[in-house]
């Protein structure tokens, strides 16, 4: 496995609201515009950010949360960090939410308030 080379990294944070998602897809087809990925990679890889930031987001909340983005670029992978306060979610949803992530990505790692997400390029 290659080092990630940090001159490569892509980093966003947003409010912890869903309408603030879009930002981070969009984030996500920029970097994989770098990538020899195909179109329908990058669509499996947007809706496992949507999944995965699903943990982190309440549009319920009155606090000002955020939800912190890393793209990493390698040459034989794409590593995507969230990390945010998690929301309470029920555990149906997130037990979902984690099956769709794991059919869509290469790897996956799940810890209390961050998710990281593999696809090898």
């Amino acid at each position: 496995m290659r080092e990630l080379d940090p001159s490569r990294d892509v980093s966003l944070t947003i409010p912890a609201k869903p309408g603030y998602l879009v930002l981070a897809r969009l984030a996500l087809a920029a970097v994989c515009r770098l990538t020899p990925l195909a179109a329908v990679d990058v669509a499996d890889l947007k809706l496992a950010v949507t999944e995965a930031a699903n943990e982190f987001v309440d549009d319920s909340a009155v606090d000002e949360r955020t939800l912190d983005f890393t793209f990493r670029l390698a040459a034989d992978r794409l590593v995507l960090e969230l990390s945010g306060s998690g929301a309470a979610g029920a555990a149906f949803e997130q037990e979902l939410s984690r099956a769709i992530i794991e059919a869509t990505v290469d790897g996956c790692d799940f810890a209390p308030g961050r998710t990281t997400l593999v696809k090898r390029l």
